[in-house]
């Protein structure tokens, strides 16, 4: 019998994914009767007529090439206007060459992309950030499936990617290496099976899929874990628990487990430094916090004012539309990590990875009930031109004396994450400054007898500066950076003493308990660097304790 007369389809068969197909016809041939192999084939054409098709495919795939563009734009013009490596890609281009299953602050994956990114395009800004630019175009292209998955056609599935695509904080953090940029990649990736799987469009065995984006997920940030208890809460209260209880899920959490596994045994072998590194910010004054009020609206703010109706109809409609009640889980999902978010006191930009559903949900629904695409057009004209407005605030592509003057009037107070000063966000002013500071390192360094450079150390604050010197201080032929700060403390002191060293410091005051002389070498000052970065050069000799006997008193986990 050929697959023609198994198959109840019309002429137009060969339009179904062909990998269906051939499945349909190898297992139809293990049945005895034609009836059962029948029955077989329209389940699994349900489940091929439920797979992405090239209508919705296409509209994302030239929207994940927009957002690279956008971001590696803006990065060039950035560097032309003399923005550099921001201080976290420095550490972590530092922690690639150190490469483990942890460090004190982060997963391994970030560290692993730095090692990539420097294999393939060697020092550079732009290259670093390659890798980051990818995961924000497939961040865009994950919302227009997801979109798609609600029922969203074109119209919609562009209007929900034009949102994440100018969204102030997801231009924000994706437009250097960072975690934050995979992690919407990794959360919506695994989202996307659970919602096929709910819906019953996808096979039980899609947990295995979902457990290796998880388990990636955690091996890039740790704050994965709690977007999974909140997925796990809300499956729990939604009639889709049923989904739970599968040897399939149970495959894929041990896949999950399996994955994060070695940063677990990493963190176990080094007694949970991550932990005690979180543990000690939450008890400073490092990050500014806000009341339960102000931390709601300043996701209206990080997301655009004009989007803010469609991620916020998008969680009505999830939660209360009979067309989605195979989804309610989603904005469970969303209320119990908004929860856990506001109780830990979390930055604003912590949410982020969960809205681009948020935005899909809204679209698709929006689209539903207008039933009119022109209406789904205008909506996401005014959406996006509002990157005309958001860009020049997130991205590289105003001069510094600019910035302010520009986003004076758009860009409030209220946004701010940091106490530290400076005269650029802190995201922008952490790009300037450091060649400065290694030339003034090597200038002085150089100026020293070469019979006492030969054991000199130059010993920094924090990973910023240590950072700068072992990427940029290549080129002066400095020795490397030591530091107590984060994962510069498992470094350790490189064999130095302390009987000759270079640091940067606020004054004298600070070193005359730890050294017999303390030499004020000039004024280290340049323009939109951080405050806390105009500092003092500063020599110091016959330390009075070894690096050695006094390095636990130097761990600096901040």
């Amino acid at each position: 019998m050929g697959l023609k007369q198994i198959l109840p389809i019309s002429g137009d068969w060969p339009s179904y994914p062909f990998a269906y197909c051939l499945a349909v016809r190898l297992r139809g041939a293990a049945y005895q009767s034609a009836e059962e192999a029948s029955t077989l084939a329209q389940t699994e054409l349900q489940i091929a007529n439920r797979m992405p098709s090239n209508a919705a495919l296409a509209p994302a795939g030239i929207f994940v090439a927009l957002t690279f563009l956008v971001h590696l734009g803006s990065s060039l013009w950035g560097a032309h206007l003399g923005y550099g490596f921001f201080r976290d890609e420095m550490y972590f281009l530092v922690c690639g060459h150190h490469l483990a299953w942890g460090y004190v602050d982060q997963p391994p994956m970030v560290a692993l992309q730095a090692r990539l990114a420097e294999l393939l395009f060697g020092i550079s800004p732009t290259g670093d950030r390659v890798f980051s630019f990818l995961a924000a175009g497939v961040t865009v292209g994950l919302t227009g499936l997801l979109t798609w998955q609600f029922g969203g056609r074109r119209p919609a599935q562009i209007l929900a990617m034009t949102c994440v695509l100018v969204a102030p904080v997801f231009l924000g953090t994706s437009n250097y290496l960072s975690m934050n940029s995979f992690e919407p990649c990794f959360w919506m990736g695994a989202l996307f099976f659970v919602l096929r799987m709910a819906d019953g469009s996808a096979r039980p065995s899609a947990w295995l899929l979902f457990g290796l984006l998880a388990g990636l997920g955690i091996e890039n940030k740790h704050s994965t874990v709690f977007f999974l208890i909140a997925l796990l809460a809300g499956l729990l209260l939604s009639q889709q628990r049923r989904i739970l209880w599968s040897r399939a899920c149970a495959g894929g959490v041990a896949v999950l487990i399996l994955i994060a596994l070695p940063n677990f045994v990493w963190e176990w072998a080094h007694h949970f430094p991550t932990y005690e590194f979180l543990n000690t910010v939450s008890h400073t004054d490092k990050n500014l916090q806000h009341s339960p009020p102000v931390f709601l609206f300043q996701q209206v703010q990080v997301l655009l004012y004009s989007a803010a109706p469609l991620w916020i109809g998008g969680l009505v409609w999830l939660g209360f539309s009979a067309k989605a009640r195979a989804w309610r889980f989603v904005p469970l999902t969303y209320l119990f990590f908004l929860g856990m978010m506001m109780a830990m006191h979390a930055k604003h930009y912590y949410l982020a990875p969960i809205y681009p559903v948020l935005f899909a949900g809204g679209a698709a629904g929006f689209a539903q009930l207008v039933r009119r695409s022109w209406l789904v057009t205008t909506y996401t004209i005014v959406v996006g031109v509002a990157i005309f407005a958001t860009g020049p605030i997130t991205l590289t592509i105003l001069p510094p004396d600019k910035y302010n003057v520009y986003t004076a009037p758009v860009a409030p107070d209220s946004a701010r994450m940091e106490k530290f000063t400076s005269p650029l966000p802190q995201i922008l002013s952490d790009r300037f400054g450091w060649p400065q500071m290694v030339e003034g390192f090597a200038d002085r360094y150089d100026a020293l007898p070469p019979a006492v450079r030969a054991h000199t150390a130059i010993f920094c604050d924090n990973y910023g500066e240590a950072s700068a010197l072992n990427i940029l201080g290549r080129k002066y032929g400095l020795p490397t950076a030591i530091s107590g700060h984060n994962n510069y403390f498992y470094w350790r002191w490189n064999g130095y003493t302390g009987e000759s060293v270079l640091t940067l410091g606020s004054s004298r005051e600070e070193y005359t308990n730890d050294y017999a002389e303390v030499i004020d070498l000039g004024p280290f000052d340049a323009p939109w660097t951080m405050n806390y970065e105009h500092k003092h050069y500063f020599w110091l000799r016959g330390r009075k304790r070894s690096f050695a006997a006094d390095w636990p008193r130097l761990k600096f986990w901040y």
